[in-house]
């Protein structure tokens, strides 16, 4: 397998505006990434903020702000088909740790499909869980898009294997009440920042969003972390 394609029993896919494959690290550990903006993957949701992390990297960008419901080109046209291709992966990475991260519209793939493949962890930052609810972001975007799911909770209510850590800031009224109904699924653990929807760059403002990302690949404590943040 080169450095540009990643494969999975069927096909194997290449690197392009809305997938990159890095995997040019010997550790038994994939990190796969879920962009929170359609933004070209080179930018600011793409490697420069993994770039010290020793994993392998798998970067999605779905092109359109639709929540992942109509898949990311070139990889699925639908959720339920990004779902099947993040199997395979998993199949194909049997024995390394799978880990999901995503913020704000990427929260929302990397909690269902996360959950769904079986991910080992789950780092999900400012995420929604029901689409299109009143207040919410993805209601100013969807617009007429069909929802192909657009409901997390039966698969977040049958997490049996997924340690799910959820980052909100407490000054977004509309986060924080998402939040409160995470953490009645099992397996949840909610982290609480002193900032609104921004929770990633305020991490980086302050001068922790490095050490928690490392943190969250090696399985460690996160909450000491942001402690007071």
């Amino acid at each position: 397998m080169s450095q540009e394609r990643i494969g999975t029993r069927s096909n194997f896919i290449e690197n392009s505006d809305h997938l990159i494959f890095e995997q040019d690290s010997d550790r038994k550990k994939l990190l796969i990434v879920f962009a929170y903006i359609n933004q070209t993957l080179g930018t600011r949701s793409h490697p420069n903020f993994l770039r010290h992390i020793d994993c392998k990297k798998l970067f999605l960008n779905p092109g359109l702000s639709q929540w992942y419901q109509t898949g990311v080109p070139g990889v699925a046209s639908s959720y339920s088909g990004l779902l099947a291709f993040l199997q395979d992966v998993k199949t194909s990475f049997y024995d390394h740790e799978i880990l999901c991260l995503g913020h704000s519209m990427g929260a929302f793939p990397a909690l269902g499909i996360g959950v769904g493949v079986g991910a080992d962890r789950i780092l999900a930052s400012a995420p929604e869980i029901i689409l299109n609810t009143p207040g919410s972001l993805s209601i100013r975007h969807l617009g007429s898009t069909l929802l192909e799911c657009g409901d997390l909770t039966p698969v977040l209510f049958s997490n049996s294997k997924s340690s799910i850590t959820v980052l909100v800031g407490k000054q977004n009224a509309f986060d924080m009440r998402v939040a409160r109904r995470l953490g009645e699924f099992p397996r949840t653990e909610i982290i609480e920042l002193g900032t609104g929807h921004n929770t990633f760059p305020y991490l980086k403002d302050v001068g922790k969003l490095g050490a928690v990302l490392e943190a969250f690949v090696e399985g460690g404590n996160l909450r000491p972390l942001v402690a007071n943040a």
